[in-house]
């Protein structure tokens, strides 16, 4: 299998800008997919108008429907190769990046005059746009990172990094957006923290500029090391379906994608209720900005003890066992009843905290797994197994986004979340106890994938390595 050779070129070595421009790559993802998944449930339901049970039909079709763009834009990205600069993925980031933030903007217009089919074309069409967008930047930037180096301790800065940028693309959005808006408004007696929608689209366009500069700091700072030598005069085959079927017969791949589509499907998908609970059980949807200490301070106590831990103790390893105190506060949320909002953020700190491998080593667990399948096959197409992965995660979010209003209208039938005449007390409630429900099942869920089903610890990472001929450490 002469042209799947990996080859090394003359470029610097890894180091600070490598780390900076991939930070930048999520930092940029995220201007647009933060914003689109904390808020566009809530705009429109809220604002817009859409009915909780077509919002949900929307989104899963939408999205199950736009995952098959994934592993056609990874097969795509293969089959194209690098550019005459060596670049096989940095091409399709930077010029998909105007795109991107463009199809953010279309998603955040104020229709809420339309009338509701126009409405409901706004909601399908512009989220189709969004997705297949994001699609063509999000799948070579998540594969990048398993060509710019081989190293566990470089993938695993990488993973960190990538984190952060996760995070800190959250702090405008998490803490200043919910300042803006949200607004107290009493009526018939009853104050109510109302979201006002129409402030949304300004933002939008701030952040998808933000996003574009993002890009091109990820573009100029970055480097594609792992490359591909092919042999002269033999054309280069690619077999999509072969990809796919040795994807499933990978056990780590496999592994972080159920983790993936748990975290997707029940934690991610709780942020949803945690912001019904400030809005309704709290009575103060801003408190919303507080909720980006639940994030940004794990984040804070993972790199302090990750950091001196993974090198000894593995990715594995760091992000199965410390999830048993994440399932633990969540169980206590569920059974019992906080009515002090800082006590209940507090809890989430101290939950997620437990998690930060979870959160920090993930996508250096996903590089890991690409190399794996290399290492069983002896075929490396990066651009096609992350983007199987991500096609899962794309179906999950679709679950996901519509799984939580399917889920309120099922079991909280007597809840409109249009009319805060019926935030009562019973309702709120109940709210609150499914924000605490879904992260606790979700917890679970991933402890048994990270400690059954991914089979890469620490010593079989650098088995792996040496036998690809490549740097352990």
């Amino acid at each position: 299998m002469a042209q799947n050779q990996v080859t090394g070129t003359a470029k610097r070595p890894f180091g600070f800008r490598d780390l900076l421009g991939y930070f930048m790559g999520d930092f940029g993802c995220n201007m647009s997919f933060t914003l689109i998944s904390s808020y566009m449930f809530i705009f429109y339901t809220q604002y817009i108008g859409i009915s909780l049970a077509h919002y949900s039909i929307v989104i899963l079709i939408t999205k199950i429907l736009d995952g098959i763009n994934d592993p056609i834009i990874g097969a795509i990205v293969d089959r194209m190769g690098a550019n005459k600069k060596g670049e096989k993925f940095k091409q399709w980031i930077l010029r998909g990046a105007p795109f991107l933030a463009l199809a953010a903007t279309v998603m955040f217009i104020d229709a809420a005059d339309w009338s509701y089919p126009a409405k409901l074309a706004l909601c399908i069409g512009g989220y189709i746009l969004w997705d297949v967008t994001y699609t063509v930047v999000n799948v070579p930037y998540g594969a990048l990172s398993s060509v710019m180096t081989s190293k566990p301790s470089q993938r695993a800065a990488l993973s960190n990094a990538r984190s952060w940028g996760y995070i800190i693309a959250g702090v405008p959005l998490g803490i200043l957006i919910p300042l803006f808006a949200y607004e107290q408004v009493t009526k018939n007696g009853q104050t109510a923290s109302i979201f006002r929608g129409e402030r949304m689209f300004p933002i939008a366009v701030i952040l998808g500029i933000v996003s574009i500069i993002a890009f091109a700091l990820l573009y100029l700072n970055t480097e594609e090391r792992i490359q591909h030598a092919e042999t002269e005069g033999e054309e280069v085959k690619f077999n999509y379906f072969k990809t796919l079927k040795d994807f499933f017969r990978n056990r780590a791949i496999l592994g972080i994608a159920l983790a993936s589509i748990a975290q997707i499907l029940f934690i991610m998908g709780g942020n949803q209720l945690h912001q019904l609970t400030y809005q309704m059980y709290f009575g103060d949807g801003t408190l919303s900005s507080y909720s980006i200490l639940t994030q940004i301070i794990p984040l804070f106590v993972g790199t302090a003890l990750g950091g001196a831990l993974v090198g000894k103790l593995g990715k594995k390893e760091l992000s199965t066992w410390p999830l048993i105190g994440s399932i633990a506060v969540y169980a206590f949320l569920y059974l019992v009843e906080i009515k002090n909002p800082i006590l209940w953020i507090t809890m989430q700190i101290i939950a997620n905290s437990f998690a930060f491998g979870l959160t920090i080593y993930t996508w250096g667990m996903v590089a890991d797994a690409i190399d794996y399948q290399e290492w069983k096959t002896g075929i490396r197409n990066e651009g096609s197994v992350y983007a199987t992965y991500s096609m899962l995660r794309k179906v999950a979010q679709g679950f996901g986004q519509s799984f939580i209003p399917a889920a309120i209208a099922i079991l909280i039938p007597t809840l409109d979340v249009k009319d805060a005449m019926t935030w009562n007390a019973e309702n709120s409630l109940a709210i609150r106890d499914m924000a605490a429900l879904f992260p606790l099942i979700g917890y679970i869920i991933i402890f048994i994938c990270f400690k059954f089903v991914f089979n890469l610890d620490r010593k079989t990472v650098r088995e792996m390595q040496v036998a690809l001929g490549r740097d352990e450490e």
